[in-house]
This record gives structure tokens, sequence and C-alpha cells, in this order.
């Protein structure tokens, strides 16, 4: 029986991860009668936010394994906007492609990654489109407030009452924020719930210590704003806020003040985010005063440029992709704003590279029919770490430059931090690194040359460890392979019941860019975790580890390396026999022939799935097929596998960038016998943290730097598994 246990678990629980995020590359479904088995990489987070539990977090990765829609792995960027094209008249364009779009940012040319055309009407597969109207009776007469009422009214009891999109209805007053009217698409029932005030307190107008220090009617504003937006923002779909209000700014104070840049920042990264357009319908009498948002339209690049009219409704509209309309016709207005729900589009890029945090960069998308008019967010602010880059770069070093730091005559503290922050050329093995260890007696440079040599797994040895030996002919790797599928076969299911202890060395690495101000550290240990693992009935207990590490803040786990990694092998095997020859290598036990696999993503048997992500609710996830490579180190004479690793190539820019594990086995002693089984694992991946984003007591998700995760895992003492009794003569129970 094939299995379907994961290999390697990641258990993410920090500060900047609000819920549980998995990564996962797990097997395509196959037939029923011949399953497949999985090989895995999960991220599962237990810390801020809603918590699943284990059962659930099974069960939960159980219908992702079943769930068969998923993509091929085609880069996807980490900016993603919505975007509306209309003709002059206002009506929406569909059938467009991506390459009729030009996207400029900051003035250059920039590569759309991933483009999707929508109908807008949230069918199917489509996501979701919702329309959210905001009434605005702050500081409003009440002869104006009615007339906003009765617009919105009149618009809602339209064709019969019948709405094209799910819409709510909210009232901002001097009080606080009302929900008026849950979401519908039943246009009386709306209405209904507006003429009888049936309303539910959401926020309450209350001057904390947090708000931007404006006037009161302008913190309220903007109160009201977040807390819809973010609200929304852990909504999938996209959103239509239509802000009915009086015209013009609140705001008479036009100076600037540098405090309100992070303010600024916070609004536009969230509008974003949630996928929320605001539209600014101004109701009343015009004012002359009114048009002074143009001048604030362009993003402002610098806290030295922040005003008041940086956060004007209006001017948050444009940017966001929205559009100010100016009419006593209430109704008609919101159906022009309406319309816009789609057709659409949503297109995807990566940044072009921030020098310091929080660096606007201005945006213009283009359309090669001039007659057409596409509207967007017009810029966002970017950050550093945006970039997939390492930040800061790892210093690339050869094993000829590190022996020469090892050789050193200097303090174990000094060979240790020029050993930070390196990132080798060659592998690093464990039989050169046991030389280095009869050289190094220091506790710190010692570690960094663990990570150094475990980093290295998945490069190619140095040219001294490939014997300069001819390769075998195409009969003899032939013969090889035969022999390696033969021992799986046969080792596979000999394998008794056994017992046997793990020791996990945890590493990871702290990016830049934390909000809590924590400096970047490289890669360095954060705990060492041992436990037991069962093996019984020829499948590893997953279970019984899973449950028992929860190793502080980020948890990277691998298991199914006594069945599920060798399944794997013996399936590529009996599959197709793609497996081709590499070269020679040098091994601590001996000299090995080393074979490779390389599977395409069309014919990948593996995907790529990551929950949860900081979009919509926080429980989607990132599903994708990944081709891989799968290397084996086997005895030539044997065909006993040596060494093992797995290599995913992963293309997209965000969340998941790198998932990879290696295997080394030996013979080891079971209950007076001999078996070939796993004696250390390395473990390392390269993920995005997820960033949380506080302003008030509102506060959403965003993606946040790299990081990176390791782990060494060691196996011994192995005992045989079994449990035996004994038949006592003569004993005579005892009279009570």
């Amino acid at each position: 029986m094939k299995s379907n246990t994961p290999l390697t678990r990641l258990l993410f629980t920090g500060v900047f991860l609000a819920l549980e995020p998995t990564v996962a590359v797990s097997q395509r479904p196959q037939s029923q009668s011949s399953p497949s088995p999985t090989v895995t990489t999960a991220v599962d987070g237990i810390g801020l936010g809603d918590n699943h539990g284990l059962a659930q977090e099974e069960d939960f990765y159980t219908a992702m394994i079943r769930d068969k829609r998923f993509a091929e792995d085609r880069p996807e960027g980490l900016i993603k906007l919505d975007v509306m094209v209309t003709e002059a008249t206002g009506n929406p364009v569909a059938g467009l492609a991506a390459s009729d779009f030009h996207l400029l940012e900051n003035g250059r040319e920039q590569k759309i990654l991933s483009f999707e055309g929508f109908t807008g009407r949230g069918a199917g597969p489509e996501p979701p489109v919702k329309v959210i109207v905001l009434i605005d009776a702050l500081q409003v007469s009440a002869e104006l407030v009615r007339d906003e009422r009765d617009g919105v009214i009149s618009y809602l009891r339209k064709n019969g009452g019948r709405l094209a999109h799910p819409t709510s209805v909210f009232q901002l007053s001097e009080t606080g924020l009302w929900a008026v009217a849950n979401l519908s698409t039943d246009g009386n029932a709306l209405a209904r719930g507006l003429e009888h005030s049936e309303s539910t307190l959401v926020r309450r107008n209350t001057l904390g210590p947090r708000t931007v220090g404006l006037a009161p009617s302008i913190d309220f504003a903007l109160m009201a704003l977040g807390q819809i937006a973010t609200e929304e923002r852990r909504q999938p779909g996209r959103k239509l806020l239509l802000w009915v209000g009086p015209n013009g700014s609140r705001s008479k104070e036009l100076k600037i003040r540098p405090s309100l840049y992070a303010t600024i920042c916070w609004f536009s990264t969230l509008l974003r985010e949630a996928q929320l357009t605001l539209y600014s319908l101004w109701a009343g009498e015009s004012e002359s005063s009114a048009q002074s948002y143009n001048a604030y339209i362009a993003g402002v690049a610098s806290p030295h440029g922040a005003s008041s009219m940086n956060l004007d409704r209006s001017v948050l509209a444009i940017q966001s992709g929205g559009l100010v309309l100016d009419s006593s016709e209430i109704e008609d207005e919101i159906g022009k704003c309406v319309r816009e729900a789609g057709p659409f589009y949503r297109i995807s890029f990566d940044p072009f590279a921030a020098e310091h945090p929080d660096e606007y960069h201005d945006l213009k998308l283009e359309v090669d029919d001039r007659r057409l008019n596409a509207h967007t967010n017009t810029g966002f602010y970017d950050q550093p770490y945006y970039s997939a880059d390492q930040i800061p770069p790892l210093k690339r070093m050869s094993l000829e430059e590190l022996q020469r730091i090892v050789d050193l005559d200097e303090s174990d503290a000094a060979k240790a931090n020029q050993l930070k922050g390196v990132e080798l050329t060659q592998r690093l093995s464990e039989g050169r690194l046991a030389t280095l260890f009869t050289i190094v007696h220091g506790k710190r440079t010692r570690q960094q040359l663990r990570i150094l040599a475990d980093a290295s797994s998945f490069l190619d040895p140095p040219t001294d460890e490939i014997p300069a030996a001819p390769p075998p002919s195409p009969d003899e790797q032939q013969h090889m392979v035969s022999m390696t599928a033969t021992y799986l076969t046969s080792a596979i299911h000999k394998l008794p019941d056994f017992l046997a202890r793990r020791v996990i060395t945890r590493y990871q690495e702290t990016p830049m860019f934390l909000e809590s101000g924590v400096k970047y550290q490289p890669l360095h240990q954060t705990a060492i975790s041992t436990t037991t693992v069962h093996y019984l009935h020829g499948q590893e207990d997953a279970d019984a580890e899973g449950h028992s590490l929860r190793l502080g803040n980020l948890d990277l786990i691998t298991y199914g390396v006594f069945d599920i990694a060798l399944q794997n092998v013996l399936d590529a095997l009996n599959a197709n026999g793609r497996f081709t020859w590499i070269r020679w290598e040098r091994e601590i036990a001996g000299r090995a022939a080393v074979f490779r696999s390389t599977v395409p993503v069309d014919q990948s048997l593996s995907r790529a799935m990551m929950c949860c992500l900081p979009d919509g609710d926080g429980a989607q996830t990132y599903q994708r097929y990944a081709s891989y490579q799968m290397e084996i180190a086997i005895a030539p004479d044997s065909g006993a596998i040596l060494r093992l690793s797995f290599q995913f190539d992963l293309k997209s820019t965000s969340p998941l960038s790198r998932s990879d594990t290696m295997i080394e086995y030996g013979l080891v002693q079971i209950g007076g016998r001999t078996y070939d089984c796993p004696l250390r694992s390395v473990s390392i991946t390269r993920v995005r943290s997820v960033r949380v984003l506080r302003w008030w007591d509102e506060s959403f998700r965003t993606y946040g730097p790299y990081t990176i995760l390791l782990n060494d895992s060691s196996f011994d003492q192995y005992n045989i598994f079994r449990s035996e009794s004994r038949v006592l003569t003569g004993f005579t129970p005892a009279e009570k």
C-alpha cells in the first residue's frame, strides 16, 4: 500500500504569521486503484489569530490532497492589481490579453508576470465581487443626510430591487460607524432596513492615543475607512466602496506633517491588499474648494511632503483606481460606479528594488488601443525585502577559502564571525567536515561549520571528491538502476517494527525589516529537540512525531524518511526509469554512483502548496504543480541508496522559493540484524514571512521578507519494537 503521508512539514508560528501557513509539495492525484505516495513540505502555523488545531489541520491537509484543481507552477508577482478598462462612454471592455497592456513603474517598463480576465459576476471559479455603500452623515445637515439616503434607497429599488452584486450599506454619523443593512442582493430588503434605521453599531467614535491627530471629523472618517477595509482584507474577492458624502475636503489644514507619512503608507497598502476600489460620490452643492484634491493625486514620496490632503477620500479614491463623481443624481452616480464591477482584469508583477523602506513607486498602465482607458492603483509603497534577492547578500566562499579561515590562529569568536552569512560554492561533505573538526574545537566555529555543511548539501562536491574513473557503460548504468529497484522493493518491506531516536537541531534566519526592530541574523541555531520515531507495520508513525514537536516560534519537522522517500524513488523507477547518470562520488561508505531524475512541470507528480496566505480570510491556500529533481547516490555493487535528495523548482516569487530535502542512509543494527536506515537528514526551505501592519486598533497582513529555515536531523538508538510476555508457573494468588 502506497502512503499519502507527508515527508517534510514546517510548523510556522512567529509573531509575523497571524494564522496557520502550510507549505506542501505533494503528489498529483492518481486513480484510486493505484494511489501515489506523497512527498510533502508543509508549514503549519500555531500563532496569532485563529487556530485550527492538529486534528483540523490534518483534515484540512487531506482535503487539499483530494482537490484536483491546481494550476501548473507559473510566475506570480508580489504586487497584484485589479484593472478596469473602459471605452470613452464609460462602458467596461472585456476580452483583452496581457499583450494589450504596458505597465510602467517609475517610468520604466515593467514585466507583467500573471494576467487573468474576469466577467465581474463572481460566478463559478471567479472571485466574488461585492458593493459597499457608505452614507456619510458626519457633520452633515439633516436635509443633506435625507438626500443621501433617498438617493441610495432609489438605487436599491431599481430593477425591482434585483441587485447584480451582493451589497451592504453603512452609515457614518456623529456617534460612530453603523451597519445599516447586511450583505444581500435583495435591494428592496436593503432599502427597508435603511428606511427603518435598522442598524448595528460597528465602531463608536472615540479619540484614542493613536489617532491621526487632525480634526475629529477627519479622524472619524479615516477610522471608518480603516474599519471597513481591514475587515474586507479578510474576505476574498474584489470590493467597490462607494462613499456618498458632502463635497470637498474636511481638512482645511494644508501644512506639511511628516508624522502622517506612515498613515498614508498604511492606507495605500491596505486598499490595494484588500482589493478595495474607493469611489467618492459628492452630495450637495458644489464648492470651489472641492477641486483642491487634484493637487494631491500624485502619491507623496517622503514624510516631508505629507499633509492631511493626502488622506482626503477623493485622493484615496483616484489612487485606488476609483472615480470622483460630482452630481446631485446620487442614484445615477451609484449606477456608474457599480458598472465598474466588471468585466475586469487582475495582473501581478515583481516591483523594482527599493532603496529604503516605504519607497513610493508611481504606476501607469497603458492600453495599446488609445481609445480605451485603463485605471488601477496609481502607485504603491515598495519595500527593500519585496525583492526575491537575499538581503543582505551572502558572501560566497570556496572550500579553499574556508580552510584558510579554519587554519587561522584566531579566537573561536573571531573565526565564527567570519563564517556568518557565508554561502559555499561547493558541497562540504561529512568526511571533510570531520577533518575540519579535528582542527577546530571552539563551539561557535563548529556550529557555523555545521550550518555551512548543511546548507551546501545540495551543491556539487569539489573535484577532489569525484573519483577520476570513467563513467559506466549504458548497460552498466541500467544494471545499477535495476539493482536499486530490486533493493528498494526488498528493503521497504523487510524493515521490522522499531523505535529510533531522532535529534533535530533547528536553524533559522532572522530577516531584515521586521516591525519589532530585530536586527538581521543569518542562519543560527534556535533549538534542539529529541523525540522517538515509531516505525510500525511498514509505515512511519507521523502523528507521533507531528504532535510531539512545538519548538518555539518556528518549527520544521521532517518525517516519512523511512518509507515515503524511498517509495517515491521506487515509483519513479517503475513509472519511467528516467534516472540519468551524473558522476561518481566519494562517500564515507565508499564510491557511489550518482543518478538524477528531472520531472518537468507538465509531467510532475508533485505540487507546491502553502496555507495560509495573508490574502482573503487567511485560510486560502497557494497550490501549484511543481517540477522537481530527485538525485540518488547508490552503491554500485548492490544498488543500495546511500544518499537521496529532492529539490523542487519553484518559480513563483511568493510565497515559497525553495523546498529541498536530503537524506543519508547507512547500516544499523536492529534486533541483532543489519538494515539500511536513515542516519541523518537535512531539510531547508525559504518562505516569505507575513508582516502585520497596525494602525489604531486595526491590522491586516501582507507579505514580509523571506526567511530561511533549516533542520539537521540525526537518527540513532534503533531498537526492535515488540511486546513480550512470560507465563509464570507455580504462582498462587494471594487470598483476600
